[in-house]
């Protein structure tokens, strides 16, 4: 490990820890040889590189054909909705609730049904907790805490449209998921900015809003988590089919048969791609619990972190001491990874069938995701793809530098901080490029 980009990696390393971040970087190459270490082996809070482990595992253990496959199903006259724990109920996308919905009504048409007498949605193996313990529990009302569970649309969350209007109250619309659901309060249209503040509450059956909203503002929109993801998904299916003429809850008609309507697939890549690179904590979440329902029969989010390090020990043969894995976002405080384990696990996946996912998954330097603004202005632009992460006391940043010889470097950076200390993660951003900049220098091992 000599040489000059060695020597640089330890000056930043020394200037990260001298502001007061433990520091632990892990550098390998293609094949896996180690090129630059400190505290590889050491335990710290990774943030959102949890998520790198959590994509490895779904990517392995699921398999990168993977489809979420939700079943409707007619019994005794009832719609019976069979779980998936399919996280791609998107407004805007080809698995949009509105479409779907819509398609098993024309699905029950053609079968001559024009009523059920009800709707139950069976969630399978997937029970339990619909967050993890260790989030923080003052901000689940917010978007990147929001519910995972057997049925969940928009990502566990609502849209609220709001317009200033020429009223002395604001024009607020439910934008998705299409529950039709009641708004409740109002939203008060101010004349100066300052003190425009707005939100919104789920109340289970109805949407309360407050607050007040600057007469000059352009529209906006909001996301909320909801309470409970299956309250809405119910909402929402029993709206969009009654909305295309099929009556629910009276006197069933047609077959009152034991069959299949309608059956709909989605691909895992896009939440992979949203888990990665807008560093969903939902998605992270939502696919291990489909990943332990696949390999454990337990959907839960318990049987989702076993089946993660499942996986981990299969594919790396152990899990470092010290290791403890809480959640699959990296949300909680309370998760500790190492460099190394980081490193390796990126590499046992890139070597695999779903290498090629998982690099294109990853946010690229200067242009998607949350690595849009980084590195801006170097030649390293376009050349970096590596997943950010950051909570208060813990910032990071792991992937892979691709050379210009066409070689690889495999990196994990993780800091971690007194939570007290505010302002930091801008200095140590910087210092985790200039680390990238030296491993992208590195030769190889000798």
């Amino acid at each position: 490990m000599s040489g000059l980009p060695a020597q640089a990696c330890a000056r930043v390393v020394a200037a990260a820890e001298a502001l007061g971040a433990r520091t632990g970087v892990a550098v390998c190459d293609g094949d896996g040889r180690l090129l630059y270490g400190h505290r590889v082996g050491e335990a710290f809070a990774p943030a959102s590189n949890m998520k790198l482990l959590s994509a490895t595992a779904v990517l392995d253990g699921l398999g990168v054909d993977h489809r979420f496959t939700t079943t409707f199903r007619l019994r005794g006259g009832r719609l019976v909705v069979e779980a998936s724990g399919d996280p791609n109920w998107i407004q805007g996308t080809a698995d949009a609730p509105e479409r779907v919905f819509a398609e098993v009504a024309a699905a029950l048409r053609r079968r001559g049904v024009g009523a059920i007498a009800g709707i139950d949605l069976d969630p399978g193996t997937f029970v339990g907790p619909s967050r993890p313990a260790g989030w923080p529990q003052d901000q689940l009302y917010t978007y990147y805490c929001a519910p995972t569970g057997p049925f969940v649309l928009e990502q566990g969350t609502f849209v609220l449209g709001i317009e200033a209007g020429a009223g002395a109250a604001a024009q607020v619309e439910l934008v998705t998921p299409p529950a039709a659901l009641p708004i409740e309060g109002s939203i008060a249209v101010a004349d100066r900015s300052k003190g425009a503040v707005y939100g919104a509450l789920d109340l289970g059956t109805a949407v309360q809003v407050r607050g007040r909203f600057y007469r000059k503002s352009p529209p906006v929109q909001i996301r909320t988590a909801v309470a409970d993801p299956a309250t809405w998904f119910l909402a929402s299916l029993r709206h969009v089919l009654q909305a295309a003429g099929i009556a629910v809850d009276g006197a069933a008609s047609g077959s009152a048969a034991d069959l299949v309507v309608h059956r709909h697939h989605s691909e895992l890549r896009p939440a992979i791609m949203r888990m990665l690179e807008d560093s969903s904590n939902f998605d992270a979440e939502q696919c291990l619990r489909v990943l332990g329902a696949r390999v454990r029969h337990d959907g839960s989010l318990a049987g989702g972190l076993a089946a993660m390090q499942a996986q981990l020990r299969e594919r790396l043969g152990s899990v470092p001491d010290g290791v403890t894995i809480c959640d699959g976002s990296g949300l909680s405080r309370d998760n500790r990874v190492t460099p190394g384990l980081l490193v390796a696990a990126l590499l046992a996946t890139a070597r695999g069938p779903a290498g090629a996912v998982l690099r294109e998954c990853l946010p690229v330097a200067g242009r998607s995701g949350t690595l849009s603004d980084r590195f801006v202005g170097s030649d390293l632009v376009g050349r970096v793809r590596a997943k950010t992460g950051w909570i208060r006391g813990a910032s990071a940043l792991s992937g892979v530098v691709e050379r210009a010889d066409g070689t690889q470097r495999w990196f994990s950076i993780l800091m971690n901080y007194d939570p007290k200390q505010n302002g930091l993660n801008k200095d140590l951003k910087a210092l985790q490029e200039q680390l990238v900049t030296a491993i992208d220098a590195m030769g190889a091992e000798r």
